[in-house]
């Protein structure tokens, strides 16, 4: 799954539709749910050129293709337990694939929780942005090992109900591309983190991908979300990088991102069957 997205990354660059860190989130997040999973992959030869995988408790299908093995969406889309996936909307190959087999458009589909459009954003970064300054006490910081219980106490908070654990995400800071000097945060006078952000980096294609990112409550209107995400940038070009993406369901989120140099160039629609 990881060597497709690289690959896709590459050809394909903003339009991809997975990134590195995609994979591993998804896959590292959620721990003791992989009985609730199925996974497919097709090769050609030792190229992978599709894959599937499908979240059997909630019927999600999502997938990734080659452009030029479309023709596998025959058998992805044959799955008799997938009800909902998504498309890019301007995708009209994909899109007529799903409606071939049986899959209509519907702004309910649940593709998050959030809802079912999510618009993809990108920028630039030729150089390191300037980040804001902060609140007096508060300061930006990148992840230590003694900060583990409480990166993971402020992703419950922001993301309450959240099935990630402590062992959960310990597995996600064993997984490859993760990476401490780009898990990023504002820590508050009372030490608390006020925000995070986590960046995942695709090395290979300059690409960082700011996944998940959160706020706590208490902390909220202050501007801490676009200046830990700033901060974020700033590292990621620092180590290299010279493009980020971002992913947002609700107008809030995305004009957070919009604000901060990220513009909308992609939007993926719920279907469902």
């Amino acid at each position: 799954m990881h060597e497709l997205a690289l690959a896709q990354r590459r050809e394909l660059g903003v339009r991809a539709p997975w990134h590195v860190g995609d994979v591993t989130w998804g896959l590292r997040q959620h721990e003791g749910r992989e009985d609730e999973w199925k996974f497919r992959v097709w090769q050609d030869g030792d190229r992978t050129v599709a894959w599937s995988w499908l979240k059997e408790d909630r019927g999600l299908l999502e997938f990734d293709v080659r452009r030029d093995r479309l023709d596998l969406l025959d058998e992805i889309l044959t799955e008799p337990d997938a009800r909902t996936t998504g498309a890019f909307e301007d995708d009209t190959e994909v899109r007529d694939s799903l409606e071939r087999h049986g899959f209509t458009p519907d702004e309910d589909a649940g593709l998050t929780r959030q809802g079912s459009v999510m618009h993809f954003l990108a920028r630039d970064l030729p150089e390191a942005p300037e980040v804001p300054p902060l609140p007096e006490g508060f300061r930006f910081r990148t992840m230590e090992d003694a900060d583990f219980s409480e990166r993971v106490a402020i992703h419950q908070d922001v993301w309450a109900p959240s099935r990630v654990t402590g062992s959960s995400f310990a597995n996600v800071q064993a997984s490859w591309p993760y990476r401490a000097s780009l898990d990023c945060v504002v820590e508050a006078p009372d030490g608390r983190f006020a925000a995070y952000c986590l960046l995942w980096p695709d090395d290979a294609n300059g690409v960082g991908e700011l996944e998940p990112v959160g706020v706590r409550g208490d902390f909220r209107r202050r501007g801490l979300g676009a200046a830990v995400c700033t901060f974020a940038l700033r590292r990621w070009n620092e180590e290299g990088g010279r493009q980020a993406i971002v992913y947002c369901v609700s107008d809030e989120a995305c004009k957070l991102y919009e604000s901060i140099g990220f513009r909308r160039h992609a939007a993926v629609v719920g279907y469902s069957r």
